[in-house]
């Protein structure tokens, strides 16, 4: 039996976005990638007799990844799983799924005289990294348009994203209720849309508890893994005050504070509880395993095809806003183990 796309990325540890956009025979990919996923398809036996004669479909969606920091929007299971979501609506929908990146320092007017050289039926903006410059001249496309797990005010414009403000308002209550009396944040050092408005709802959930929101709790750590864990081994270094439970802006940096943390002494969550947001991977094999809030990352991807095929369809004329709830996941980096 041949290979499929899917089992082929997680052969190969890449993304499904990766996979495809060399399948599709797109831009952008190395020529060591493009020829290591060529050649592993061969070997096992890839059916690629469906991309030489492609079966009728009823047009083309357009998946732009914008990156600028690097940092955040990476290679991860957040956004394969996100990716994957898109892919599968669009296949189930008929509708030829493509992908393409630019980065900071590129103009964006390249891309779009890419988009408009080519028949496209919608086009899909991740805008995680995204600020309002580089969108700005997507706004005047005539094309339809989703902008997936970002929001800007000052625009008209459909949006799916995750309600971040209620996840971090939710984590830092579930802290509080739990009784513990210092809750710190692990704030990520990298100013993106998602981080600020997960710090508002921190604030607001302090707030709403009556707690002083003026305090030496707050550290600034780098979104990653390493990142985070020597960020926060700085900071222990320095001999400053320990909260007895933290809130971080993601499960990379709750785990290698956590990494970090155990090895300056603390036990976790005796010493210190930590929770995290996104739900990655990463939450089940940390010791302790990570408490965090999770983001129906398949089902954001799905419900942003869904509503722009109301826009080609139009089936629609309203604008909306579409945010998903992250689901609080208890384990034991918040729990004490009562013996």
């Amino acid at each position: 039996m041949s290979i499929t796309a899917k089992e082929l990325a997680k052969l190969l540890n890449i993304s499904s976005a990766t996979v495809s956009m060399v399948l599709n025979h797109k831009p952008g990919i190395s020529d060591k990638t493009r020829h290591l996923v060529l050649e592993t398809a061969k070997k096992y036996d890839y059916d690629f007799s469906r991309f030489a004669a492609m079966e009728q479909k009823n047009g083309v969606i357009h998946l732009i990844i914008y990156k600028k920091h690097g940092t955040v929007v990476t290679d991860t299971p957040f956004f394969s799983e996100l990716i994957e979501g898109i892919e599968n609506c669009c296949q189930a929908a008929r509708y030829e799924f493509q992908v393409s990146y630019f980065y900071e320092g590129q103009t964006p007017q390249n891309h779009i005289s890419e988009i408009l050289s080519t028949e496209k039926k919608g086009l899909l903006l991740l805008g995680t990294e995204l600020d309002m410059e580089y969108f700005q001249p997507f706004s005047d496309l005539t094309i339809p348009m989703v902008v997936v797990d970002t929001y800007f005010e000052q625009l008209n414009c459909d949006s799916v994203l995750i309600n971040n403000v209620q996840g971090a308002y939710r984590a830092t209550s579930y802290l509080i209720e739990k009784g513990f009396d210092a809750i710190g944040y692990l704030h990520s050092s990298y100013s993106i849309g998602n981080f600020e408005e997960r710090a508002e709802g921190y604030y607001k959930a302090l707030r709403h508890h009556n707690l002083p929101t003026n305090h030496p709790y707050i550290h600034h750590l780098r979104p990653s893994l390493e990142g985070s864990y020597h960020d926060m081994m700085d900071y222990l270094h320095s001999g400053n005050p320990v909260a007895s439970a933290y809130f971080a802006d993601n499960d990379w940096i709750a785990a290698g504070a956590m990494q970090a943390l155990k090895e300056f002494g603390y036990a976790i969550p005796d010493n210190v509880a930590i929770i995290g947001f996104d739900g990655m991977p990463i939450c089940s094999v940390t010791d302790p395993p990570l408490s965090t809030m999770e983001v129906p990352k398949k089902l954001l991807g799905k419900i942003a095809v869904e509503q722009l095929i109301k826009k080609i369809n139009r089936d629609t004329e309203e604008t909306v806003k579409i945010e998903l709830s992250p689901r609080l996941c208890e384990r034991r980096s918040t729990n004490k183990l009562h013996l």
